[in-house]
């Protein structure tokens, strides 16, 4: 009995995997390349408007070792204003800051014991000061442009140009760009980093396009201070762990759908430590047990429709879904090694091996796939190829790469079930293993 519910378990959650990403992978290869243009930033509008402002936020909490040459590259765009947060550093960050002396760097600071209560708080800190600024200098919130950067990121070069033909017609709102990482690999965990955010969440996030399920990512998100300020007020961000997913929701809510960027990017940090990698996917599965709270407006809500409501159900069951099926596959792995003779003594070496070699195959399907598209999307970007050894084993890195990840899931599920919604910061400018 206990087989055959874990394997039904099991066979679900495989289900719904296996659906997603050929709905996933269909959308990519047949409705992406035909309405290209139809994508944020890829239109070519009639008239540029000049008259966009662009604020973009930093939050910036013991960021010493990146925060300067996050800044001087945002300074490159002539058109931005950034805003730095300093949420009580204990370190040089302040000073780092200080150092670059241009009156487009605007350094804002929260002090103790009003600071370390969640980056949701930091943005709403800086968007109240953004909107002071635009009032004092009249300037319309329509024509305001708000984005939020992460303190290790930096914007590819047609950033600007992207956002300018995006946010140029008046009927856009909100706009997420496709994130990847930098490109100086260290070891194995930070290609597969680039390849889930470059490729994989990239490809996820061309399906929510047409079902208008997007989700923000925190990094490289800009939108019109209008609508925001007047569908959901002055301080649109929450405490959720995952402030920018819950966002997303709030957005949705009030029939607001977030567009995806495809053509520019983001660049962020990936991690090298195994550890920190850990604990920062806590975080993001706890940020999405929190967003669980929303549930109920979303059942109810008359605004969204029923593909909308499907998407944020698939997200916010994304931990649920996880956690029971690798429960699942270590329970029947268990049974299988304890019960190996009664299950496969009959069968002959030939068979045995067949068997075998059908799983092993089975299990590296989708890590080929992704790989074949991640060596393309480097290639299209003129992004540093990867060596041979490496796309060699890519498949298996892939496929494999979540195993580790059970643990994040057991970490945040400890966290959420005791109350603990303390940040757990990421550290950036660090080869921590």
């Amino acid at each position: 009995m206990l087989i055959i519910i874990f394997t039904l378990i099991w066979g679900i959650a495989l289900f719904i995997f296996l659906v997603y990403s050929l709905i996933s992978l269909l959308f990519r290869m047949i409705s992406y390349p035909r309405d290209f243009y139809h994508f944020a930033g890829n239109q070519q509008p009639a008239k540029i408007d000049r008259n966009l402002q662009y604020y973009v936020i930093v939050p910036c909490f013991n960021e010493a070792a990146v925060i300067q040459r996050t800044i001087k590259c945002l300074l490159r765009f002539k058109q931005f204003a950034i805003v730095v947060v300093d949420d009580a550093s204990s370190d040089d960050s302040v000073g780092q800051i200080k150092q670059i002396t241009n009156s487009r760097v605007h350094l804002l600071r929260r002090h103790l014991p009003n600071a370390h209560t969640g980056k949701g708080d930091v943005l709403n800190f800086a968007l109240d000061y953004i909107c002071q600024i635009t009032i004092r200098q009249q300037v319309p919130f329509e024509k305001v442009i708000i984005g939020v950067v992460d303190a290790d990121a930096q914007l590819a070069e047609n950033a600007l140009q992207r956002l300018n033909a995006y946010f140029s017609s008046p009927r856009t709102n909100i706009t997420q760009m496709r994130v990847k990482m930098y490109p100086h690999f260290k070891n194995w965990l930070q290609i597969l980093q680039d390849i889930e955010f470059f490729s994989v969440n990239h490809m996820a996030q061309i399906m929510r396009m047409y079902t208008k399920t997007v989700g923000l990512s925190g990094n490289g998100q800009f939108f019109r201070l209008a609508p925001i300020i007047d569908k959901i007020g002055a301080h649109p961000w929450g405490n959720a762990l995952l402030d920018d997913y819950e966002l997303t929701i709030k957005m949705m809510l009030k029939k607001l759908h977030v567009d995806y960027m495809t053509d520019t990017y983001v660049y962020q940090e990936a991690l090298t430590s195994p550890k920190r990698f850990v604990r920062q996917r806590s975080r993001w599965v706890q940020g999405d047990l929190n967003c669980l709270k929303y549930l109920p407006k979303i059942i109810k809500s008359r605004v969204l429709s029923r593909t909308q409501k499907l998407g944020i159900y698939y997200f916010l069951l994304q931990p649920w879904i996880n956690f029971l099926a690798d429960v699942a596959i270590i329970i029947l792995t268990t049974i299988t090694l304890t019960h190996w003779h009664n299950l496969y003594g009959h069968l002959t070496l030939m068979t045995f091996s067949l068997v075998m070699a059908g799983l092993v195959v089975f299990s590296l399907f989708w890590g080929i796939i992704f790989g074949i598209f991640y060596y393309r999307d480097l290639a299209y970007y003129h992004e540093p190829p990867l060596k041979k050894h490496q796309l060699a084993l890519l498949p298996l890195g892939i496929s494999y790469m979540y195993v580790i990840l059970f643990f994040s899931i057991i970490m945040a599920y400890w966290r959420w079930s005791f109350r603990q919604n303390s940040w757990i910061k990421t550290e950036h400018g660090k080869n921590v293993s």
